[in-house]
């Protein structure tokens, strides 16, 4: 499919630069990325980018071992003139054959579909046998694409999810840790609250304190008491 976007369009999610990109969008795509990496060694055969909009990991995520790669997202939206999906939906329905991928990924999506048993029951359904879905959600972010912006998950509700979505396994690790949540919480206060005027003065120390706050970040998959995460992905098998 031809793809219209230059590479400097990617840089916001591949090629990222702090100084270029409000903070909060810079640690957040840190994370995402970092996560998305762990999926690459990983795919092959067909891959399903569900709720796709421009794609942006597509051309990272391809080797030689995927063979399909296919883009789903609602008709309009404000990125199709970028970039249009392979396939249009109505939003309940993925409109492709059951056990029809090998993989199927979702970056920041499943907090904006209402039903999450049914949309989880739509993945599971299209997956082969053995299959993965890839998932990213946040847990700190302000209230986005409203007033489709519905939940903020913790790891035990996505564990009911998946149990009762009728999936065989699931790993679920944090974005970031207890210090990253703190970090990314300072950055969205900066960049979704302070004045310019009072940017210019916190920034020399919100930079400093930003920076040691994720030296320090360790990420726990224990999910205690007391524990914090900036957001959460995972790996789910069919």
């Amino acid at each position: 499919m031809e793809n219209n976007l230059d590479k400097k369009s990617w840089d916001p999610f591949i090629n990222l630069k702090a100084d270029k990109m409000q903070i909060s969008f810079y640690l957040i795509r840190k994370s995402l990325l970092a996560a998305v990496s762990e999926l690459k060694p990983k795919l092959h055969g067909s891959v399903l980018d569900l709720a796709c909009g421009i794609m942006p990991y597509k051309e990272f995520l391809k080797n030689d071992l995927v063979k399909e790669y296919i883009g789903v997202d609602l008709e309009p939206t404000q990125y199709h003139h970028h970039v249009k999906p392979d396939y249009y939906w109505d939003g309940k329905t993925i409109p492709l054959e059951d056990n029809s991928v090998n993989f199927i990924l979702t970056t920041e999506f499943l907090e904006h579909y209402l039903d999450t048993q049914h949309i989880l029951k739509e993945i599971n359904r299209v997956l082969k046998p053995g299959g993965t879905f890839f998932f990213t959600v946040p847990n700190i972010w302000p209230i986005h694409e409203a007033p489709y912006d519905y939940h903020r998950f913790t790891p035990f509700a996505l564990d009911e999810h998946f149990k009762n979505a009728q999936f065989s396994s699931w790993e679920i690790k944090p974005l970031g840790g207890f210090h990253y949540y703190l970090a990314l919480s300072f950055a969205v206060w900066n960049d979704f609250r302070l004045q310019q005027k009072h940017k210019k003065l916190v920034k020399p120390f919100l930079s400093v304190f930003i920076k040691f706050l994720i030296r320090k970040d360790k990420k726990t998959k224990l999910f205690q008491n007391g524990d914090m995460y900036s957001g959460l992905y995972g790996f789910v098998t069919k």
